[in-house]
């Protein structure tokens, strides 16, 4: 099924785009959560992307006009879920160890694609890429994420793991 990627550029609120933070409320058990993030864009880059089709709602907000992405961690196909791509400024994949979470207010661009789905367009989280970091702080003053461990290696210890740069779309 053909499809086009789109970018839409503002402040990002609300990421759940790791693994460990993904949205598992309980109308997500069928696929084991959600990756969403909020983006606040303009209002020519909403009329826009509303034009190419993205049927998402945008709502008003103080700084312009917000819109959700999101897709599913466990879709009905293989290359429906799984976490978006996350990458810093220099366009690296994101250091959740080093940089913590991403905090409301940070500026960055949210890359999705917009896909035939019958009668009218379906659209899917690709990515983000994060272009001036807000640190987020949680309720307790943490910025660090819970600790995991990567149970695959037998020592237990956990391995952070790299994609290849070519693969990030930024």
């Amino acid at each position: 099924m053909p499809s086009t990627q789109h970018e839409i550029k503002g402040k990002i609120e609300w990421a759940k785009v790791f693994e460990v933070n993904r949205d598992r409320a309980d109308f997500h058990t069928e696929t084991d959560g959600m990756y969403k993030v909020t983006v606040v864009t303009d209002e020519a880059t909403m009329k826009s992307m509303k034009k190419e089709g993205l049927g998402k709602t945008f709502k008003e907000t103080d700084g312009g006009w917000a819109v959700t992405l999101d897709r599913p961690h466990k879709g009905r196909y293989d290359w429906q879920g799984g976490q978006p791509v996350v990458a810093d400024i220099t366009g690296k994949t994101w250091s959740l160890e080093d940089k913590g979470f991403i905090g409301n207010g940070s500026e960055g661009i949210v890359k999705f694609e917009l896909y035939d789905a019958g009668a009218r367009k379906g659209s899917r989280l690709l990515g983000l890429q994060v272009l001036n970091h807000v640190v987020y702080e949680s309720e307790g003053g943490s910025s660090q994420p819970p600790m995991f461990t990567d149970h695959s290696s037998s020592a237990g210890a956990s391995t952070p793991t790299q994609e290849p740069e070519d693969s990030i779309p930024f």
